[in-house]
């Protein structure tokens, strides 16, 4: 608010309006302060610019610190404000007094209280209307940001499908069912139940933000059993999770989108075997590594894609513990696993 457009004009207007209240109640007929008029009316308008200033200043300063929640920058700012307004009123008022007054200072008791109360008076209009202001910017960031999570909920999610009923992997899972028909039926049944698995729940992860890990891990072993299908030796996947990881949650298919960025851009043969590994070791963090073998040609932003939406709606969440990790040997990112408290479960968007 004190960074507004034309805010000397705003000095002015309320300067004169403090004053023409001053005379409206005829302050001055019940006050003799033994002093011309216009040498008050020009204190007023010193002593508001003093404070607006000094507030603007104040609130520049704390704008560079990180200060969070939100209500503790309110408290800073108006403890600040306060000793500003004080400052403000014995700079102007003492000087004023001396040359207007008398060189007396036992003559200036009753002008400086009523100048302090008036000065502070202007201070908490000030005041209120900044923390009207910051708790509207607050409130529209706050939907700004609601805004792009639903967005990077929905690119998430769309880039899902795309990599799951993209005609490529449709023809290659259909090829594989192909092959399987005609060498095993049992295996090709099993290969379709896996199949739909897959589908559903990819399907019906849009209607949770949050899933527990041991649900999405039944999901990847029906995702993984069609990698291992498809590619057969050239692929080796080792699943290592603790019991006590399995009650946290994850966001839903962030584990496979990492799966299948391994499998998209790494070369997979006999001779050069892709090997991933998915472990959790610290009950606190799920790791998706694998060794780096990369295809000659690669695009760089869908690589980079699924990460991001990823890092995003964990960010959202509060969460900001999303990290990738390359070597010469190995490629691995790492997600916060979230623990819910009675209060979270109890939030619609969990059930």
């Amino acid at each position: 608010m004190f960074h507004i457009r034309y805010r000397f004009g705003f000095m002015l207007l309320l300067g004169v309006y403090s004053f023409l209240n001053t005379l409206l109640l005829e302050t001055f007929d019940y006050y003799h302060f033994g002093t011309d008029q216009f040498v008050i009316f020009l204190l007023f308008l010193a002593v508001t610019a003093g404070i607006w200033e000094g507030n603007r200043i104040w609130d520049n300063w704390l704008s560079t610190r990180d200060i969070e929640p939100f209500w503790k920058r309110i408290g800073y700012h108006l403890a600040g404000s306060v000793i500003i307004t004080a400052l403000v009123t014995f700079l102007l008022g003492i000087p004023t007094a001396y040359y207007s007054l008398s060189p007396d200072w036992s003559q200036w008791k009753l002008p400086l209280k009523l100048l302090l109360m008036f000065c502070f008076r202007v201070n908490l209009f000030l005041n209120t209307i900044h923390v009207i202001f910051l708790y509207m910017k607050k409130l529209e960031e706050s939907h700004k940001q609601l805004e792009t999570y639903k967005r990077t909920t929905s690119q998430a999610q769309l880039q899902s499908l795309r990599n799951q009923v993209n005609p490529h992997f449709l023809f290659n899972n259909l090829s594989v069912l192909t092959a399987l028909i005609a060498q095993d039926t049992a295996a090709s049944v099993e290969f379709v139940r896996q199949f739909s698995n897959v589908y559903r729940y990819i399907l019906k992860s849009d209607e949770k933000e949050l899933i527990e890990l041991r649900e999405e891990l039944k999901f990847i072993d029906s995702y993984l059993y069609l990698l291992k299908t498809r590619f057969e030796a050239g692929l080796s996947i080792k699943v290592d999770i603790s019991e006590g990881c399995l009650s946290a949650y994850i966001l839903p298919v962030s584990i496979q989108m990492l799966v299948e960025n391994a499998v998209k851009h790494n070369i997979i043969s006999k001779s050069k075997p892709l090997r991933i590994e998915i472990f959790c070791l610290d009950n606190e963090s799920i790791t998706v590594r694998n060794n780096l073998q990369k295809k000659i040609i690669e695009d760089e932003r869908s690589t980079r894609l699924g990460l991001t939406n990823i890092a995003k709606r964990y960010d959202f969440l509060g969460h900001h513990g999303v990290t990738v990790s390359q070597t010469d040997q190995f490629f691995s990112v790492t997600i916060p696993l979230i623990r819910l408290n009675a209060a979270h479960n109890s939030l619609a968007y969990y059930d």
